[in-house]
């Protein structure tokens, strides 16, 4: 972790503009890594632009009825493409677990407008597993692919494949439990 820590404090001496990514996003960014740095696990946004769905995965945004309510008013369409680029997937990809169909997702992010509570849930629901994976693994990398790749204990699907519903996220928790105990998944 001391690498990790080294490289980030490294990170912040040197002032890099990313193009599009606003002044105030790049201090958010980097005092969410800050926060992270602090925990037992990291959570490092692959890219600038990448805050949105970070956040949800660092548990940073949202615990019971502050979850209800943004998940009610829907988060920007946007964070379908940062999901994406988090698990470096492509986009259709994380718009068919969310149902949200590609026309309309260029269509809201254009507007930018926010997706539905159904898809926002699948989104909320696709972090807070992934936090869980993380925690499991100890390691993001390590818990994004195996996130993304077909594991035999969930019939061969990939574990965010079953995020569309709660009962597919329920078999994911089951097996990251069972890892976490020292069971076989």
């Amino acid at each position: 972790m001391s690498v990790v820590k080294n490289s980030v404090e490294k990170q912040h001496h040197v002032k890099k503009r990313v193009p599009g990514v606003s002044d105030a996003a790049s201090k958010r960014s980097a005092k969410l890594t800050e926060t992270l740095l602090k925990k037992k696990h990291v959570v490092r946004p692959r890219k600038a632009h990448l805050t949105a769905f970070s956040r949800i995965v660092s548990g940073e945004l949202l615990a019971g009825f502050a979850a209800v309510k943004s998940i009610r008013e829907g988060y920007p369409a946007h964070i379908l493409k940062s999901a994406s680029s988090f698990f470096d997937v492509p986009d259709a990809r994380i718009q068919s677990i969310a149902q949200v169909p590609a026309t309309t997702a260029s269509r809201l992010e254009k507007k930018q407008a926010n997706i539905d509570p159904a898809a926002t849930e699948r989104i909320y629901r696709m972090g807070t597993v992934t936090r869980m994976a993380i925690d499991v693994f100890e390691n993001q990398d390590a818990a994004i692919k195996w996130m993304c790749q077909p594991n035999r204990t969930l019939g061969g699907v990939a574990p965010l494949d079953l995020m569309d519903t709660e009962p597919g996220a329920v078999s994911v928790r089951q097996v990251l439990n069972a890892i976490e105990t020292g069971g076989v998944a």
